[in-house]
């Protein structure tokens, strides 16, 4: 009865099968692949289960070959990185010319950042006109403000003045009344006050208040 050479092989390993398995996990290393798929294409290859060609990677082969899964890993970083570039510059990467933009590719990409470069300088014009807009009704709110505090100051000033004369009045009226009293004349029947407006009052005993302002 014939074995099932998937599952069945159960001799020793030899150098030439060490070297198989090595040849084929090295190149899925190198194309970006898993070491788990090139188990299962060893497993094909040498009549051997996929677990068995893992244990014996790991136990054996992987120490023996330690330069060269370096040189494989650092293959797949550059063949990654070129293909990221072919990528980004629209060509494909399994073409010999892949990594060289072409003369419309150069000027599509000169027009997106002329077009991009546009954009943000009118954008820039746009905010410095902007900045100077709210500068000037700054400027502008400023000196009306400013006008107003002296003008609020001014008329400040203007009623204190004002205050001063008039209780400078009311006092002479006051000493002009005593004077008067002093005299001899008759004034019992009226009298001054200031009310609470800052306003001369006469007060009559017989008459309606009077008031002098």
């Amino acid at each position: 009865m014939k074995q099932n050479v998937r599952t069945m092989r159960q001799d020793a390993w030899t150098s030439e099968d060490d070297a198989i398995l090595a040849e084929v996990v090295l190149r899925h290393i190198r194309e970006g692949s898993t070491q788990l798929a090139g188990f299962n294409e060893a497993s094909r290859r040498l009549g051997r289960t996929a677990a068995a060609c893992g244990f014996r990677w790991n136990a054996c082969v992987r120490k023996q070959y330690k330069g060269q899964i370096e040189l494989a890993k650092e293959d797949r970083k550059q063949r990654k990185s070129q293909q990221i570039q072919a990528q980004l510059e629209g060509g494909d990467y399994e073409h010999p010319t892949a990594t060289l933009m072409s003369w419309a590719q150069v000027l599509r990409f000169l027009r997106q950042e002329k077009n991009t470069a546009q954009h943000w300088a009118s954008r820039w014009r746009a905010a410095q006109r902007e900045s100077g807009e709210w500068r000037e009704k700054f400027e502008q709110l400023h000196e009306e403000y400013q006008q107003m505090r002296e003008e609020h100051e001014r008329l400040r000033r203007e009623y204190a003045t004002v205050v001063e004369d008039y209780r400078a009045l009311v006092q002479i009226v006051d000493r002009a009344r005593k004077a008067a009293f002093l005299d001899g004349e008759d004034i019992s029947g009226f009298a001054y006050r200031i009310d609470e407006f800052g306003n001369l009052e006469r007060i009559a005993s017989e008459t309606p208040l009077e008031r002098a302002e």
